[in-house]
């Protein structure tokens, strides 16, 4: 008997790394001819809170009861892990996979979340290595590289072009979910910048959700950076192709407001569009790039460093051109969807133990 999937995300349609991880992971399903059902806990338009968890729990409990087929959730992000104790009493249940993206690393450890990852029948995957082996003190975990489903990798491709604009301007880009901007290190970026003192420097910031008044104030103070909210994926593409370099800068805090970067998808998509990265000084984000060969990471979270390692590739042409070429062929050849989707199915799902309907 053919096996199904139940995969529950945190959201649909709010934005962010990890929704793009969900639809990576759903594209590589539909792929290899799984068959699957995914449910979100949250969307746009819908109330949140206590009363959007109990309905969640509630219809992912009742998915698998009327299943036909042995069900195994697949679960997008830690904080659903509670789900287990409700969908294990059913019949169909078939065990759980759970995907860890590297907040976990650093935000304060749930000891319920920690006792359910132990749990014979759940299967932990960390988004990067970094991840995994922070994971280590708690459980075991594999490592299952976010992916690109096969249309926006397309897109990313498409917009790539061989050559960059006049040298009379330069180009940074950076993108994130909006609400998160200090988290992911704007404040820093901006100070670096001025730092520089550069003319030619112009900073286009990129992101979803509402645009905080505080972020827009800051912006609107600096006549050479611009905001870019809500794009759609072909305007992203384009934004990300046309830049000299993709900076992400985002802070390592733990405990309450803690912050990281478990792996940075925005770096992956960036290169994919043929340009070369900044990336965070620490966290799991050199799985996504290669140092000196792809972009660069400063030695440290300072505006002193990070406008360091911009320097280093604004001031040399040379340099900037060949990592964009690499940053191509290597985003591209690791990340191609075709090879991605049966790596998805072997670390999710098992080799021997899941029979897809293809």
């Amino acid at each position: 008997m053919n096996r199904t999937v139940l995969l529950l995300a945190p959201s649909r349609g709010l934005g962010g790394g990890i929704e793009r991880y969900a639809s990576g992971i759903e594209a590589s399903l539909r792929a290899v001819g799984i068959d699957y059902r995914r449910m979100d806990l949250r969307e746009p338009g819908l109330p949140g809170g206590t009363t959007a968890k109990i309905r969640f729990l509630g219809r992912a409990r009742q998915a698998i009861r009327s299943s036909r087929a042995p069900t195994r959730l697949v679960l997008a992000h830690r904080n659903l892990l509670p789900v287990v104790y409700a969908a294990a009493r059913q019949p169909r249940y078939d065990g759980t996979t759970v995907i860890l993206h590297g907040h976990e690393t650093w935000s304060d450890q749930r000891r319920r979340a920690n006792r359910i990852m132990r749990r014979p029948d759940v299967h932990v995957v960390a988004g990067s290595s970094f991840t995994a082996g922070a994971l280590a003190p708690v459980c075991r975990a594999g490592v299952l590289h976010p992916g690109i489903a096969a249309d926006w990798y397309r897109t990313l491709v498409d917009a790539s072009r061989p050559e960059r604009d006049s040298a009379d301007r330069f180009e940074l880009v950076t993108a994130f979910r909006l609400a998160d901007w200090k988290r992911k290190g704007l404040p820093t970026l901006l100070e670096a910048v001025e730092r520089l003192g550069d003319p030619r420097i112009r900073l286009t910031v990129c992101g979803t959700g509402q645009v905080p008044p505080e972020l827009r104030d800051a912006l609107a103070a600096r006549p050479w950076a611009t905001l870019a909210p809500n794009l759609t994926e072909r305007e992203l593409a384009a934004r990300l192709a046309r830049a000299d370099l993709f900076v992400l800068a985002t802070r390592t805090r733990s405990g309450t407001g803690a912050s990281g970067e478990g792996f940075g998808l925005a770096l992956l998509e960036a290169q994919l569009a043929g340009t070369p990265v900044i990336a965070p000084a620490y966290g799991g984000s050199h799985d996504a790039f290669q140092h000196g060969l792809t972009g660069l990471a400063p030695v440290d979270e300072s505006p002193r460093a990070l406008g360091s390692a911009i320097a280093t590739l604004l001031h040399d042409d040379r340099l900037r051109t060949r990592m964009a070429a690499a940053a191509t062929a290597w985003a591209r050849e690791r990340f191609d969807p075709g090879h991605y989707a049966g790596h998805l199915v072997r670390t999710l799902l098992g080799d021997d133990t899941f029979g897809g309907t293809q």
